[in-house]
C-alpha cells in the first residue's frame, strides 16, 4: 500500500467519526473472549462478534472464514462458503451484484439495486434494506445476510448460540451414534411441504415447485426433495430430486442429485446417482457413483426472454461424465470425539467426452484453542481441453492450506495458500481451475467498541495470461453502544489483469435515535479514467410498532442521481398481514431518467401457510412474483422428530387419553352418557402441557422414553367438578410405545351440619342449649371450615363417596370434649348431605381414688 493510500485512510478516520456500520456491516472484530467462560456475555454488550462456520460438517479455517454476528444478524462470507460448497461466486461491486454458479449447473444471482435474488432467471426472494449492504471489490471480503446467502446457495443456514457456530448444510447430514430398536411402524410420513413460485413479466411466465417430504423408514429417517419447473408453453417437469436415508448406526444412503465428497474439497462434485456411507471402526467410509454435469456444452444463441433463458439453461444440462469415488473420514471430524486432529482420504475417477481423470486426495484438520490448521491435497492424471481449446494429457497436483493463530483473545492472524496445477481438472468445468492464490489477514479488537482488520491476497490464474489479481484491504469499525454514532471505514487497492490498478474507499456511518435512524454510505472508486464518487443518505422512521417509512437519496459522479421512498406496515389483522410499497428513480447523463415502483404483501394463512406477492414496475416492464409456501401434511409430533438426531428419534413414545365427566359413576367413558371436558390442561413432568379438545382428548406425541408423571392442572377444571382417583399418574414410557391415561371428573357434593354444647348429654339440640362458633371441622381428605355464630358449617367441592368428618379439639372451649366419635358421611354428586349434628359436652369431673397404705 502506498503512502498516499495510508494518508487517505487517515483523512477518513479524522472526518468520519459520526456514525457506525449498519446492520449489514462487512467487517467485524474477532472474538472478544479468550476462553469459554466469557462467551456468556450478552450480545448487546458486544456489538459485533465472530462465529465459526461449519459447512457440511467441516469447519472453515483461514482468512475471512468466520461469519459475523451483530444485533441478531448473521453475515456470511460469500466467496469462502461458495468454495467450501463446490460452487463459484463472482462479485461486481460497481453494479452491486453477486452471481453464484452451483455444482449442479444452476445459476443464482443477487441484485442489490432491486433487492431481488434470482435462480436461473426466476425471482425467488425479495429483500428490503439491500442498499445498506457493503460491497467490497475483493470477493473474499463480501458478506451477505444469511437469508440471502441461503437462497443463493440453496442451502440451510442456522446459527447455534450455544457454541457460537453457523451451520451450513446442503446434501449432507451428520452421522450420529447408534440407538436401540423400537416398535414403531415400518414406515411413517411426518411432514410434506411445498413451495410454489410463479413469475410473470411482460413477455413470459415461469413457475417452480419444490416438494419436501420427511418421515421414518424402518429404524431410520428419510428426507425426499424434488424440484420442478415450467414456463410458457411448457408444463411443469421434474428438474432434480434427492432421497436421503439415515440410520441410527451411522449408515447413510443417498440417491438422485447430491453433492459428493464434501469432506475433501478436491473430490467435491455434483452427482446424479447413488451414495452410501458406512461406519467402520473409528472411521466412516463413503462410496458414490453416477454421472456428473460437466458444464461443457455446445454454444447457443443468447436468449432474450426469461422463458428462453429457462429453456436454454435446461437444454444445456447434460449429465455426460461418468464418475466413481470413495473416501474415508475419521469420526473426529464429525464431532464424535474431542480430538483436535482429524483425517480424510479418498480417490475418484471421472470420464467424459471433454475431460477425464484419476486422482487421489487427502485432508488434515487440526483445531485447537489457539491454532487451527486445515490442509487439502490432491494428485492425479488428467486429460482434456485447455482454456485455449488445445488438448493435453498429464499429471497435476493441487494443495490448499489455511490456518488461524489466535495470538491473544483480541488478536488473530490468518493465512491461506492455494496452488492448483495447470493440468488439474475437476469433473465440472469452471470449478477448481488452475490457480495460484496466497492470502493473509490480521484481525485486532483491543476493545469491544473498536476493531480493525488487514487483508492481502494475490491470485494468479495459471494458463490464462492477464488474469492476475492482487488485493490489499485495510478497515476499521467503531461501534460504541448506547445509541452513539457508529463508523466503518475501509480502503482497498487492487491490480487486476483486466482493469489495471484500482482503488476503492468506503465510508459507512449510522446514528440511531429513539424512532429515527440515519445512514450514510459513501464510496470512491479509482479505476481507468477519473475517480468516481457516490454517496447515499437514508433515513428510517418508526411511526409506531406497525408502521415505518424510509427515504433515501443518492448522488454520484457524472451527474447521476437515484432515490427511493418506502413505506412498511406489519402485524395487521392479528399479525397475519404485512404490506410494503415503494417508489424510486434513477437518472444518468447518458441513460436518462427512469423510475420504478414496488408493492409487496405477505399473508400468514392457516395450516402454516404463507403467501407473498411482489409487484415491480420498471423501465423494462412489469413483473409479478407470487410465492406460496405451506404444508400439505404435518403430524403433531413432526417438530420433535425433525429436530432430533437420528440416534434419538426412535426413543420417543406417546401419552394420550381423555378428560371427561363421569355422569353415571361407572368408571369408564360412555359416549351416550358421559360428558367430554375441553380446554383442560394436562401436564407431563410440569414443563409441558397440552389442552384437551372438544372431545376431551389430549395427546403428547413426542415424549422421550423413561419415567414421567402425568397430571391435570386443576386450575383449568370447571369449579363444580373434581377429580376422582389420583391427580397424578406415574408411567414408565418405552421407546415407540403408547400410554393411555383417562382422567375422571365428577360433580362435587357438599356436607352441612351444626355444632352445639349438649348440656344434658342426650345427643339432641334442646331449648336452652347454645351453638358453638369458630369450631374447626375437618375431613379425612384434608378439607376444613369453621362454624358460624349459629354453629352451622358447610364443606363444599367434595368428591362423591364416603368422607370421615371430625372436630379439631384444639378449637373447643375449655373443659369441653366431643361427645361423638368421628362420623362417616356419604357424599353424592351434585347433592348436599345435611343434618350432620356434632355434639360437644362438658368434660366429666375427675374422681380421684386414694389407695390406703398397708
Amino acid at each position: 500500500m502506498t503512502g498516499s493510500s495510508l494518508s487517505k485512510i487517515f483523512v477518513f478516520v479524522c472526518l468520519a467519526y459520526l456514525c457506525a456500520p449498519p446492520a449489514f456491516a462487512a467487517v467485524s472484530p474477532p472474538p472478544a473472549y479468550a476462553d469459554d467462560s466469557e462467551k456468556a456475555v450478552n450480545e448487546s454488550e458486544i456489538p459485533i462478534q465472530f462465529a465459526a462456520i461449519i459447512v457440511n460438517g467441516r469447519k472453515l479455517i483461514g482468512p475471512s472464514s468466520r461469519a459475523r454476528r451483530r444485533s441478531g444478524l448473521t453475515m456470511i462470507p460469500i466467496s469462502i462458503v461458495a468454495r467450501a460448497l463446490g460452487d463459484t461466486a463472482s462479485i461486481d461491486a460497481a453494479v452491486r451484484a453477486v452471481k453464484v454458479q452451483r455444482q449442479n449447473g444452476e445459476v443464482s444471482d443477487f441484485d442489490a439495486r432491486l433487492g431481488v435474488v434470482r435462480e436461473n432467471g426466476l425471482t425467488v426472494l425479495v429483500v428490503s434494506s439491500a442498499g445498506e449492504i457493503i460491497f467490497s471489490p475483493s470477493a473474499d471480503e463480501l458478506y451477505l445476510p444469511a437469508e440471502i446467502a441461503a437462497t443463493l446457495f440453496n442451502a440451510s443456514i442456522s446459527y447455534n448460540a450455544d457454541d457460537n457456530t453457523v451451520n451450513i448444510t446442503r446434501g449432507q447430514a451428520q452421522i450420529n451414534p447408534a440407538a436401540s430398536q423400537n416398535s414403531h411402524r415400518f414406515a411413517d410420513i411426518y411432514q410434506v411441504d411445498y413451495d410454489l413460485r410463479l413469475n410473470r413479466d411482460s413477455s413470459a411466465s415461469s413457475r417452480n415447485l419444490t416438494l419436501t417430504a420427511i418421515g421414518r423408514l424402518a429404524d431410520g429417517r428419510f428426507h425426499f426433495t424434488s424440484n420442478s419447473d415450467g414456463a410458457t408453453g411448457r408444463p411443469i417437469s421434474i428438474r432434480n430430486g434427492t432421497f436421503n436415508f439415515e440410520r441410527p448406526n451411522g449408515q447413510r444412503f443417498t440417491g438422485g442429485d447430491f453433492g459428493a465428497g464434501s469432506n475433501l474439497q478436491f473430490l467435491s462434485t455434483n452427482v446424479r446417482g447413488g451414495s452410501a456411507s458406512i461406519p467402520v471402526g473409528e472411521a466412516v467410509i463413503t462410496a458414490f457413483a453416477g454421472r456428473s454435469f460437466s458444464g461443457v456444452y455446445a454454444p447457443v444463441s443468447e436468449p432474450t426472454s426469461q422463458d428462453e433463458r429457462q429453456i436454454s439453461l435446461r437444454n444445456r444440462f447434460r449429465y455426460d461424465t461418468n464418475i466413481f469415488g470413495f473416501y474415508a473420514t475419521t469420526l473426529n471430524s464429525l464431532s464424535r470425539k474431542a480430538s483436535p486432529l482429524t483425517f480424510s482420504a479418498g480417490a475418484m475417477r471421472f470420464s467424459g467426452s471433454e475431460r477425464s481423470g484419476d486422482l487421489i486426495s487427502g485432508s488434515v484438520n487440526y483445531d485447537a484453542k489457539r491454532v487451527s490448521l486445515q490442509g487439502d491435497f490432491a494428485f492425479g492424471k488428467f486429460k482434456g481441453l485447455r482454456p485455449d481449446n488445445s488438448r493435453f494429457s498429464g499429471l497435476a497436483a493441487a494443495v490448499d492450506v489455511a490456518g488461524t493463530f489466535n495470538v491473544t483473545g483480541s488478536l488473530a492472524l490468518q493465512a491461506r495458500y492455494t496452488r492448483i496445477g495447470t493440468n488439474f481438472l475437476s469433473p465440472q468445468q469452471g470449478f477448481r481451475e488452475p490457480v495460484d492464490r496466497k492470502a493473509a489477514g490480521l484481525l485486532w479488537s483491543p476493545t469491544k467498541w473498536f476493531s480493525t482488520s488487514f487483508q492481502a491476497s494475490t491470485t494468479k490464474h495459471l494458463g490464462a495470461a492477464g488474469q492476475n489479481n492482487n488485493f490489499v484491504t485495510a478497515a476499521f469499525a467503531i461501534t460504541p453502544g448506547a445509541g452513539l454514532p457508529r463508523l466503518f471505514v475501509s480502503h482497498t487497492e487492487s491490480r487486476t489483469g483486466s482493469a489495471g490498478a484500482t482503488a476503492f474507499t468506503l465510508v459507512n456511518a449510522s446514528k440511531e435515535f429513539r424512532r429515527l435512524r440515519l445512514f450514510l454510505n459513501a464510496t470512491r472508486i479509482k479505476s481507468l479514467g477519473p475517480a468516481s464518487i457516490n454517496a447515499n443518505v437514508s433515513a428510517g422512521y418508526m411511526i409506531n410498532d406497525k408502521h415505518s417509512v424510509e427515504l433515501s437519496q443518492g448522488i454520484g459522479s457524472g451527474k447521476s442521481y437515484n432515490g427511493h421512498f418506502d413505506w412498511r406496515t406489519s402485524n395487521l389483522l392479528k399479525q397475519r398481514l404485512s404490506l410494503s410499497a415503494g417508489v424510486g428513480y434513477n437518472y444518468g447523463a447518458t441513460s436518462g431518467f427512469s423510475k420504478f415502483e414496488r408493492l409487496s404483501a405477505s399473508v400468514n394463512l392457516p395450516r402454516q401457510t404463507s403467501l407473498q406477492v411482489n409487484y415491480y414496475q420498471t423501465s423494462a416492464g412489469p413483473m409479478l412474483l407470487v410465492s406460496l409456501k405451506g404444508s400439505l401434511f404435518r403430524r403433531r409430533e413432526a417438530s420433535a422428530f425433525l429436530d432430533s438426531p437420528v440416534s434419538k428419534m426412535n426413543s420417543y413414545g406417546k401419552i394420550s387419553g381423555r378428560v371427561y365427566q363421569d355422569i353415571n359413576l361407572n368408571g369408564r367413558f360412555d359416549a351416550d352418557v358421559d360428558k367430554p371436558q375441553s380446554d383442560v390442561k394436562v401436564r407431563v413432568d410440569g414443563n409441558r402441557y397440552v389442552v384437551s379438545d372438544e372431545n376431551g382428548l389430549y395427546k403428547f406425541d413426542s415424549v422421550i422414553a423413561g419415567d414421567h408423571k402425568v397430571y391435570l392442572d386443576l386450575l383449568s377444571v370447571r369449579a363444580d367438578l373434581t377429580l376422582l382417583g389420583g391427580a397424578a399418574q406415574d408411567t414408565k414410557l418405552l421407546p415407540g410405545s403408547s400410554s393411555v391415561y383417562d382422567f375422571r371428573l365428577v360433580r362435587t357434593g357438599r356436607m352441612s351440619g351444626r355444632v352445639w354444647l349438649d348440656r344434658n348429654n342426650d345427643g339432641k339440640f334442646d331449648d336452652g342449649e347454645s351453638p358453638l362458633a369458630d369450631i374447626r371441622i375437618v375431613t379425612a381428605s384434608g378439607r376444613d371450615t369453621l362454624t358460624d355464630a349459629d354453629g352451622y358449617f358447610t364443606i363444599a367441592d367434595l368428591a362423591p363417596g364416603e368422607h370421615v368428618v371430625l372436630i379439631d379439639e384444639k378449637t373447643l372451649p375449655e373443659k369441653t370434649v366431643t361427645r361423638t366419635k368421628p362420623a362417616a358421611v356419604q357424599i353424592f354428586a351434585g347433592r348436599e348431605t345435611s343434618e350432620i349434628f356434632l355434639a360437644i359436652m362438658d368434660r366429666p369431673a375427675e374422681v380421684k381414688k386414694f389407695v390406703s397404705a398397708k
